[in-house]
């Protein structure tokens, strides 16, 4: 991924976050543009809905990515991160996770999932954790689908992405309202 803006930083939330969001990696006419994550392009735009319909803000939440280079095919387009990529950002996403220490990880997408899961390994599945968030490391592990626009375009996997949210409502609520004490929430 030489040549592709690494997207970390202040942007990417509180650090003190009871909630982190992981996602797949930096969008071309997003992330990769704006430097923030999941904005600028229609996958962020449709996260901040989601964020709104539970009751939150990017500034309740750390937002990351399963890499943190946008990985394009050889027309510049987006691609899915290569093996190796996610392998090479495998400790770095460890860390993020140990650093900010959040209650509750939402995964968007499979892959996001499998990233989370490769940095501690558990007996689970994405569809064990779809809406339902499972213990996982010493906090709970949620997935959703990703908010692509090729998810959200198509009616009945939009409708299922809405329920996913819906049913993390209870969860995220309670992790929202918590403070830090102590390291954990």
């Amino acid at each position: 991924m030489a040549g592709r803006r690494r997207v970390l930083g202040v942007a990417n939330g509180r650090t003190d976050a009871g909630i982190v969001i992981v996602g797949l990696a930096p969008g071309r006419l997003g992330a990769e543009r704006t430097g923030v994550p999941f904005s600028g392009d229609r996958s962020g735009a449709m996260l901040d809905s989601l964020l709104a319909r539970v009751h939150l803000t990017r500034r309740d939440v750390f937002i990351t990515n399963a890499v943190l280079c946008n990985p394009q095919d050889a027309a510049g387009r987006n691609a899915p991160p290569a093996a190796a990529e996610l392998r090479r950002c495998r400790d770095h996403l460890a860390a993020t996770i140990a650093a900010v220490d959040p209650s509750l990880i939402i995964a968007l997408g499979h892959t996001a999932f499998a990233a989370v899961l490769a940095t501690a390994p558990a007996p689970l599945s994405f569809d064990d954790c779809r809406g339902a968030p499972q213990p996982w490391s010493g906090r709970l592990l949620a997935a959703t689908y990703h908010p692509a626009p090729r998810v959200v375009n198509q009616p009945a996997r939009r409708h299922t992405l809405l329920a996913q949210w819906e049913a993390l409502t209870p969860y995220i609520a309670r992790t929202a309202t918590r403070t830090r004490r102590g390291g954990r929430r």
